[in-house]
This record gives structure tokens, sequence and C-alpha cells, in this order.
């Protein structure tokens, strides 16, 4: 047999490969990404899209503002003629392969805002066990969408950001989000956010959502079913524009209320903001000329909307304290 015999079959198979290439999912997923979905009652196709990290939202300074540039609103209004009864959400797992800076099971969902001045009521943080059946639901949301571009050629609906997903596919939303958007009954509520029936007429509307950042909970610990960490909020606007603000900026400066002494145990009473975490800080008198934030950093407290404790343990006759917020 000669050697020409035997290129035809691996020609046959470059060319095989080429064309699967050209049809590999556009779409780009890792399980701790945000995923921002958009959907409405009797529109024909859903909108998936991939923000970012949850980790690059994490540690925005406060009150910090992004765009979130990888919505298009040329895509978003090519889905919906209208933006009126719009529901979108977002939300993130740490499934594996893991990011090592949260543990595993690890969520961030959104909280929706009744009102878009006032704060939503954050999650609960549940033990790894049941974050872990949200979160494969979570999980799916990306996959899916990655599962449906594989298939579909690559164009504006089908970019590595995003991917509009018609009802008709078998790759559909609805069985993983559930009807109310819980994860098919796998969250504790409904994480999404609804634009009003009026949202496109005026310019100045917006619609807003928490996000919760949702560490697994443990009653050895103290945090099971104790708030989660508000991460800031987005803003969705009728242009199709899509931001995120960094708590911070619009919350209360904290207020000591009560200072006691118990032997070398000092413990301080503060107000706090249910999701919000205070840091106490602390120094001698030769620190007072300098900024708060270079004093010794201490205990820090997830605020619950109440009266929290922050502690401090010293033998020091005299230490000047204050209590600063860390998102």
């Amino acid at each position: 047999m000669n050697s020409s015999s035997f290129r035809h079959p691996v020609l046959a198979a470059a060319a095989f490969a080429l064309a699967m290439s050209a049809q590999a999912a556009p779409f780009l997923y890792t399980p701790g990404d945000l995923i921002l979905t958009f959907r409405q009652s009797g529109n024909a196709a859903d909108l998936v899209v991939n923000i970012g990290t949850a980790a690059s939202l994490s540690t925005l300074a406060p009150g910090a503002r992004v765009e979130l540039t990888r919505l298009d609103a040329t895509l978003l209004s090519a889905t919906f003629p209208s933006f009126n009864g719009l529901s979108w959400s977002v939300a993130g797992a740490n499934r594996p392969p893991l990011v090592d800076a949260y543990p595993i099971q690890t969520l961030w969902v959104t909280s929706p805002r009744t009102d878009p001045d006032t704060t939503a009521t954050p999650w609960l943080r549940k033990g790894s066990f049941v974050q872990g059946n949200a979160g494969s639901q979570v999980d799916a949301v990306g996959k899916t969408a990655a599962s449906f571009s594989s298939l579909t050629p690559a164009g504006p609906s089908n970019t590595a950001n995003a991917v509009a997903i018609p009802l008709t596919s078998p790759f559909t939303l609805g069985p993983v989000l559930g009807a109310s958007t819980d994860f098919a009954g796998n969250f504790q509520g409904d994480v999404s956010a609804l634009t009003a029936e009026d949202f496109d007429t005026d310019a100045a509307n917006v619609s807003k959502a928490d996000l919760i950042e949702l560490l697994p909970g443990s009653t050895a610990a103290g945090t099971l079913n104790q708030p989660g960490r508000i991460l800031g909020a987005f803003e969705f606007h009728p242009d199709g524009s899509f931001a995120f603000v960094a708590a911070g900026s619009d919350v209360p400066q904290p207020r000591i209320e009560s200072i006691a002494r118990d032997g070398g145990t000092s413990r301080l009473s503060i107000s706090t903001v249910s999701g919000i975490r205070y840091r106490l800080r602390w120094t001698a008198a030769t620190g007072l000329g300098s900024p708060i934030a270079s004093w010794t950093a201490g205990a820090e407290v997830l605020g619950n909307g109440g009266v929290q404790t922050l502690q401090d343990s010293a033998e020091d006759d005299i230490r000047f304290y204050a209590v600063e917020v860390v998102r």
C-alpha cells in the first residue's frame, strides 16, 4: 500500500476537526462567574450574560461604580422588544473547579429591592449541603447556556459573553431557574427583580437588586441562618445599561452605643445595618494624630439591623476605639 492511501483519512479528519472547532461554544462559563439572566412572560427567548467573576465585584472600594459592558444593549433590545415587565437576576456559585479564595458552595445571589432607594433584606447563610443544592442549579444555568451555544452558530445572539436561548430549545432556563426564580425550589426565595409595566416610558426609571454573598454557615461558628454580606447593588436602566455600585457609600456612619469594661476585656455595642460588615480599630494616645485607617485592626462583626457587639482584649490602661464599615 503506497503512502498516498493514508493521506485522505488524515485530511478528512482535519476537515472534521475544523468543522467542530467552528461549532465550539462561543459562550464562556466557569464556576465562580456571575450569570445575568433576563426573562419576560410571553417572549420567544431568554437571555444569558456572563458579567464576570464574583471576586472582581467583592473587592471593589466602597461606593465604587462599575459599568458592566458585557451586556450589549443592542442584543438586549433584539431579544426583548420592550423592557417592561422584564425579570432579571444575577447568581454565581463556587463549584469545582473552585475559586480558592472562597469556601466550596459559596453563593452570590441577588435580592431584589421593592424600593430602589431601600437596601434589600439579605438572604441567610445556610449549611454547605443546602447551599450545594442551590449551587448545582446556579451552576447549571451557565452550563445550560454553554451547551446551547455549542450547538448554535456564532453570531450577534451567540457570543463569548451572551447567548439568547429560544423557548423552543431543549436548553431552556425554566427547569433550572424555576417559575419563581428560586432555582426550582432549591433556594430560600425569588432572586429576580421585575421592571415596572411602564419602565420604558421614563429614562429616569431604575430597577435595582442587591448582590448577597453567602458563605456556607455552621452552627458551630454561629453563622448558620445569619444574614449574608451585601456586596452592593446592580442597577438596570431603560436604555439597557447595567451597572454595579459597591456597598458602603450609602451606609450610615456606625455609632458606638456603649462601652463596657470587664477585667481585660472591652465590649463595644454598635448600631448596624443588615449584611454590612463592621471592623473595630484601636490606638494608644500616641496614635490619635494618625488617620483611623492606620489604627490597629481588631474584631469584625456582620450587621443584622440591630445592635451588635465588638470585643477587644488588652491589658492597656487606656485605648481609643473607632468603628469602620468594611462593606
